[in-house]
């Protein structure tokens, strides 16, 4: 009786053992950038407000972001930024950046852009290749700033 009893508990807890992995399975899926806001400065600079989406499953360390700017069609330069923020697994974040376009812009009532570049992350190591495309408006009653 005291046999089957602790081959019952052996058996019991090997199976229990057996079902736990240490948690739901770590899935690496591309990253990407957006512009959430975009602010013309008295310098003609450009004060970007990016919003960086994780979908990966886990957190990630961002590390770095490099990406062509577009607006309305027409390249206006290189954007650099280094994040150097944690995101959790399937959320985003929003970090500041500044940017100086390679050429005067007029903008309208509402802008189109697009980024197409790399995002890296340090922790994991990964690079993802990401491509961007949407729209800005004016900010009603805040000049230069369109949303």
């Amino acid at each position: 009786m005291l046999l089957r009893r602790a081959f019952v508990v052996t058996l019991l807890t090997g199976l229990l053992a057996a079902c736990g992995s240490g948690g739901p399975p770590r899935k690496v899926h591309p990253s990407t950038a957006s512009i959430q806001q975009l602010a013309v400065q008295a310098d003609g600079s450009w004060k970007l407000s990016l919003r960086i989406q994780n979908y990966s499953t886990f957190p990630m360390h961002f590390s770095r972001i490099e990406a062509g700017v577009t607006i309305d069609g027409r390249n206006v330069g290189r954007l650099e930024a280094v994040p150097d923020i944690d995101i959790l697994g399937n959320n985003g974040d929003v970090v500041e950046a500044t940017f100086r376009p390679d050429a005067a812009i007029t903008f309208g009532t509402d802008i189109a852009y697009a980024l197409k570049g790399t995002i890296e992350t340090s922790e994991p190591k990964e690079s993802f290749k990401f491509e961007t495309a949407s729209r800005l408006t004016p900010v009603p009653g805040v000049p230069n700033t369109y949303r």
